[in-house]
C-alpha cells in the first residue's frame, strides 16, 4: 500500500513539475515576444524621428534657398525701380500717414499691450521711408519699392507656411 501512495506522490510531483515547466516556457516565450515587439516599436519611433528631422532639414534648406532667391529678386527690383520710375509725387502726406498707421494696435481696434501706455504705438509708424523727402509725400519710386518689399515678404511667408504645412502633413501621414 505504501508503494501505491509513494507512486501516487511521485506521479503528482512529476505532473506538477511538468506543468510548471510548460508554464515557464509559455511565460518565457511571451516575454521574449513582448521584448521583440518593444524593440521593433522603438526602432520604428527612431526611424520616424530621423525621417522627420531629415524632412525638416530639407524643408529648411529649401526655404532658405527660396528666401535668398527672393532677396536677390528684391535687390534686382529695387535697382530696376530706380531706373524706371520718376521721383514725382504720388501719395500726399495724409495718405502716407494713414498707410504708416495701418497695422498698429489702435488702428485695428485691438487693446494696447500692458507695457505700452494707452494710445502709444509700439511700432515706428511715423518713421518715413529712407527715400521719402521731408515734405511728407511718397514718390512713385518709394511706392514701387514698398510694393516690391511687401511682395517679397509675402512670398517669403507663403514659402515658409507651405513648408510648415508639408512637414505637418508628412508627420500626420507617419502617425497613421
Amino acid at each position: 500500500m505504501w508503494a501505491y501512495v509513494f507512486t501516487l506522490i511521485v506521479g503528482a510531483a512529476g505532473a506538477a513539475y511538468s506543468t510548471w515547466q510548460v508554464q515557464e516556457w509559455r511565460w518565457g516565450h511571451k516575454e521574449v515576444a513582448r521584448l521583440v515587439a518593444e524593440q521593433q516599436a522603438e526602432t520604428a519611433r527612431q526611424l520616424e524621428a530621423r525621417q522627420q528631422r531629415e524632412a525638416a532639414a530639407t524643408a529648411a534648406s529649401k526655404h532658405a534657398a527660396r528666401v535668398a532667391a527672393l532677396s536677390n529678386q528684391l535687390g534686382d527690383a529695387r535697382a530696376q525701380i530706380a531706373t524706371l520710375s520718376a521721383d514725382r509725387q504720388c501719395l500726399d502726406a495724409r495718405t502716407v500717414g494713414m498707410l504708416n498707421h495701418l497695422g498698429t494696435a489702435s488702428s485695428l481696434g485691438l487693446r494696447t499691450p500692458a507695457g505700452a501706455p494707452a494710445g502709444a504705438s509700439t511700432t515706428t509708424a511715423t518713421a518715413q521711408s529712407d527715400n521719402a523727402p521731408s515734405t511728407g509725400y511718397a514718390s512713385e519710386r518709394d511706392t514701387a519699392e514698398w510694393i516690391a518689399i511687401c511682395k517679397t515678404r509675402h512670398d517669403e511667408l507663403a514659402s515658409q507656411v507651405n513648408r510648415i504645412l508639408d512637414i505637418e502633413e508628412r508627420r500626420q501621414q507617419g502617425a497613421k
